[in-house]
């Protein structure tokens, strides 16, 4: 228990106290020996936190070498509205999607691990449906610094995404589920657990990302970007910046609120060559996208059995925007450490 390492340092501080070279009053020794009953007292309540979460922002930890972590997610969400081009919002009918996805990471060195998310996008809307496979993301993670009491853990991470989501030829706007183009992440991951309050420790991470697309996305008919049955087009697509900010607070060693903000900033797309195509009346199908920003937050709360594994049940939703989805979610997942 922590008590029996930091109990040696109390008594130590308390009796260079008494002892030190300077006399005390009665009532200045009374004080001291009172604070270090105090401090030991805290010392005895002190425990290791268990973090499961939080819900949207990475961890700058890697697995460690043989070892491999399991979590799923479930992900309910409702979109019913954009921010315009001002930023004000308008309602839309509402639209509703299942996502689920799984997250299998192993530790692969002392300093290398790899991820792999596949995951599913469903979509319902105003009695039709649509979805299916998204882009298949790999994740390389790249431990720099392990976490020390004055410095935070860093990680560094190589992502490629796969367009394995279905994106052109489609029935429906609804089976859009991917960007049909290769795309580079290159990300920072920083984390720091605090004491602060040393009976509520927390932990702050910080993830930022820069997502390139490596190609133009060719695009065929009805597609993800846009576009009618006579289209024929090349669609080039900008960067995308992502930054988000998770925070963690230990009630108990089990139970623990945690909380994100997440700013996610993205670039036009727009028709680069070939033909968008025109509707029966000769009017061009609209194709592309403008620049983009979102800012969101992520409430939870996590119920942690061990320091290997645990539950997170929390509310992703935005708050403001431009060009982007108003929307609202249920997540859920849990961690399991092997």
């Amino acid at each position: 228990m922590f008590y029996k390492k930091f109990f040696p340092a109390i008594l130590f501080c308390s009796f260079m106290n008494l002892f030190g070279a300077e006399p005390k009053s009665p009532a200045q020794i009374q004080q001291e020996i009172e604070q270090a009953q105090k401090d030991f007292e805290i010392a005895e309540k002190m425990f290791i936190p268990w973090y499961t979460g939080p819900l949207i922002t990475g961890s700058a930890k890697n697995v460690t070498k043989g070892r491999f972590n399991l979590q799923p997610y479930l992900t309910l969400k409702t979109s019913y509205g954009i921010y315009d081009d001002h930023g004000h919002y308008v309602n839309t009918p509402n639209e509703f999607s299942v996502n689920p996805l799984l997250v299998f990471q192993a530790g692969i060195t002392d300093w290398l691990d790899i991820t792999v998310q596949p995951q599913g996008t469903f979509k319902f809307f105003q009695g039709n449906s649509g979805g299916g496979f998204n882009d298949l993301n790999i994740v390389l993670g790249f431990q720099v610094y392990n976490e020390t009491p004055y410095i935070p853990g860093i990680r560094v991470l190589y992502t490629e995404i796969f367009p394995t989501g279905t994106y052109d030829r489609l029935m429906s706007p609804l089976d859009a589920n991917g960007k049909g183009v290769f795309q580079s992440v290159v990300g920072l991951n920083m984390g720091k657990t605090l004491w602060w309050m040393p009976l509520n420790p927390m932990r702050l991470r910080l993830a930022t990302n820069v997502q390139i697309p490596t190609d133009k996305a060719r695009v065929f008919g009805l597609n993800s970007y846009g576009g009618g049955t006579t289209t024929n087009a090349s669609i080039k697509v900008r960067p995308t910046f992502n930054l988000d900010v998770g925070y963690e607070v230990s009630f108990t060693q089990n139970w623990v609120f945690a909380l994100d903000f997440v700013f996610t900033m993205s670039g036009r797309a727009n028709l680069a060559g070939g033909l968008a195509g025109t509707d029966v009346n000769g009017a061009p199908f609209p194709i592309g996208s403008p620049s983009s920003n979102n800012f969101s937050l992520a409430p939870a709360i996590e119920y942690n059995f061990a320091d290997s594994g645990g539950l997170i049940v929390g509310g992703w939703f935005s708050v403001a925007g431009r060009n982007s989805t108003s929307y609202g979610s249920v997540l859920i997942s849990y961690t399991q450490l092997f």
